[in-house]
């Protein structure tokens, strides 16, 4: 599927999961959700073109600072959440650990690690270090985007290291016009609980 679905996918598969109850959450969520959509295509480099893995550097650092942004004019005190919950040296691990699985996911054949039950859960581990908090919507992201690379017709490896079973069931082609369809209902979707959920902050 392309960048836009998984990104509407994630979005609405957070939001819709977690139903953030507070402004800090929802910019949280936003974020975490931004790169948790995208983050497993850092395998693309190997077998396509760098520019995907480019793709996925830019969606992680507009996200990082799209959030530490709009929690500084929001003052909804996100950023002092990794001073009170966690250590500098768990920090500096969990980004570490990020760090490391994107490298060793790029290096590997599309799909393999980076979409299967290891990849989300390396990833997951990673965010739990870095922001306990927003572990949750980088599992659920994560699974969004693999759910969604299951219809296409080039199958992914769930269980890797396990060469098999590999998993595709070729309903659509990545960029066809039911990968359109699917942009549309999801960002639709993510659209009517984002305005739900503001419409609760009232």
């Amino acid at each position: 599927m392309t960048y836009r679905t998984h990104l509407a996918a994630g979005y609405a598969a957070v939001l819709w999961t977690f139903s953030p109850d507070t402004i800090a959450e929802l910019i949280l969520c936003t974020g975490t959700a931004a790169i948790g959509s995208v983050v497993s295509d850092v395998d693309a480099s190997a077998s396509r073109s760098k520019n995907d893995l480019a793709k996925v550097s830019a969606v992680t650092f507009l996200s990082i600072a799209g959030v530490l942004a709009v929690d500084h004019f929001a003052g909804t005190d996100i950023a002092s959440r990794f001073s009170s919950s966690t250590s500098l040296v768990r920090l500096f691990t969990g980004f570490l650990i990020f760090l490391g699985v994107c490298i060793f996911g790029e290096h590997l054949p599309h799909r393999s690690f980076m979409h299967s039950i290891a990849g989300i859960a390396a990833v997951t581990i990673s965010f739990s270090l870095i922001l306990p908090s927003a572990a949750p919507y980088m599992s659920v992201s994560m699974l969004s985007h693999i759910l969604l690379d299951m219809l296409n017709k080039k199958k992914i490896q769930l269980f890797y290291p396990l060469p098999k079973p590999r998993i595709g069931f070729g309903i659509c082609s990545a960029d066809g016009s039911i990968n359109n369809l699917l942009f549309y209902v999801f960002g639709a979707a993510a659209l009517i609980k984002l305005i739900l959920t503001i419409k609760g902050f009232a």
